[in-house]
């Protein structure tokens, strides 16, 4: 292969990668992917597209190897092909919002468009939680707290919180998270706990943040 051949042929393979995430709904598919596997109708319904859509995207990302894909009875699911794919995308978040800060304040305005919402940070999240101080919830659905969560995460899906308000604590500070900074279910969270009285706070991360994926485990937690 000539020096010039093996160039086009590396450069060539690099781009398929960024070509595949070029498409925005390429993109939230993978960020919903990032959650754990899911149906082909479920990522429509989830993305507001057509099964036929959908499955347009989904095939682009499977031949960039992107993600990969199992038939379970008469459903097609889909799930990330591993675990570099979730680094990939929080860095494209990241390097997004650096090189772009209007996101920020973009962000910002829509997950406080309900009214201020309290931000805690993990760490001292992570240290509440620990000491007993605080309980932590997981307001995704059960599908995506069984795939993977946060330690000691209790999973109260948002649509469930009303009626099992009663098992929260008294007196203890409720931390929320759902899918990450662009999710909106844990502002809703925590501004419905607190116009019941709860000392609630919005985690500004989710299980596939990789700045936090260190403290995630598959056993759960409990509301003590």
């Amino acid at each position: 292969m000539e020096a010039r051949e093996f160039k086009n042929f590396a450069y060539g393979h690099f781009t398929k990668i960024s070509k595949a995430l070029s498409s925005p709904r390429r993109f939230e598919l993978l960020d919903y992917l990032a959650q754990g596997p899911k149906t082909v109708e479920r990522l429509a319904k989830e993305t507001h597209m057509s099964v036929a859509n959908t499955s347009q995207h989904l095939q682009a990302l499977r031949e960039a190897r992107l993600v990969t894909s199992s038939k379970v009875k008469n459903h097609h699911y889909y799930e990330l092909a591993d675990n570099e794919v979730a680094q990939l995308l929080q860095l494209t978040k990241r390097l997004a919002e650096r090189q772009f800060p209007d996101m920020g304040e973009v962000r910002t305005t829509e997950t406080t468009a309900g009214g201020a919402v309290p931000v805690m940070s993990s760490a001292e999240a992570l240290e509440e939680v620990a000491s007993g101080r605080a309980v932590l919830i997981d307001v995704r659905a059960e599908d995506e707290y069984a795939s993977r969560h946060l330690t000691d995460a209790v999973s109260i899906p948002l649509a469930q919180l009303e009626e099992k308000l009663e098992h929260l604590p008294v007196g203890k500070k409720v931390i929320a998270y759902c899918r990450g900074a662009y999710c909106l279910y844990a502002s809703d969270a925590v501004r419905f706990l607190r116009e019941r009285g709860f000392e609630a706070y919005r985690l500004d991360e989710g299980p596939a943040d990789s700045a936090i994926s260190q403290e995630i485990d598959t056993d759960g937690g409990e509301i003590r």
